[in-house]
């Protein structure tokens, strides 16, 4: 069997004949010199160099990779717990902030009638407006805002575009500062707790219209 004499990094064996102690002339004349093969092994140890260079830096990019992989998964994880507690916290927010607006409301609504009796006629105003096609009209108001609303006739008369009657009733149904507006096309309710609950509907859509904006950016 062969003896190995020394193998080269590429593994580029160089053997000695078969039972051979020394190189056969003809067998040396394959041999490198020395100066040639010290440039050899020279060039093979650079190509292993960069070989290992080149294989370390593509397991560092795929370390890198992994981790950016990982962070972006734990990113994604943190914003939806994020915009999860802002929804939850939007949500309790508008528990808070719709009946403190309610009760503002009602209250300002409530001074506006105690100290201005034209805040009734303003108020039956602009519901008849959303009848103001309308012919036959009839106006149920508490006993307390009867005169001031007898008083404002003619400026309700001239929200409709072909009137025929306006009859204005006294209603102990009717709450003071509300009104119940009666057509032949069916009845308006504007009693000061059906506008306040319109009122909070307006407020939840709001509420829930902002929500979905935020939700969007």
């Amino acid at each position: 069997m062969s003896k190995k004499l020394f193998t080269l990094i590429r593994n580029e064996e160089l053997r000695l004949a078969p039972g051979a102690k020394i190189l056969k002339a003809e067998d040396y004349a394959t041999l490198l010199s020395s100066e040639e093969m010290l440039e050899t092994v020279k060039n093979d140890a650079e190509e292993y160099r960069l070989q290992v260079a080149k294989e370390a830096e593509k397991v560092k990019e795929e370390a890198e990779h992994e981790g950016f992989e990982e962070g972006m998964r734990q990113w994604s994880e943190h914003i939806l717990k994020l915009e999860k507690q802002i929804e939850n916290v939007h949500g309790e927010l508008s528990k808070l902030i719709i009946p403190v607006a309610l009760k503002a409301a009602k209250k300002i609504i409530g001074h506006e009638i105690e100290t201005n009796q034209k805040t009734v006629v303003d108020i039956i105003i602009n519901n008849l407006k959303a009848v103001a096609h309308h012919k036959r009209i009839k106006i149920y108001v508490n006993r307390d805002d009867l005169a001031v609303i007898e008083n404002s006739k003619e400026a309700l008369k001239k929200v409709f575009e072909q009137l025929e009657s306006l009859l204005i009733i006294e209603s102990e149904d009717v709450k003071p500062g509300g009104t119940i507006i009666e057509t032949e096309g069916g009845i308006i309710n504007a009693q000061l707790e059906n506008l306040l609950r319109t009122l909070e509907k307006a407020f939840e859509s709001y509420m829930e219209q902002d929500a979905q904006h935020e939700k969007s950016h």
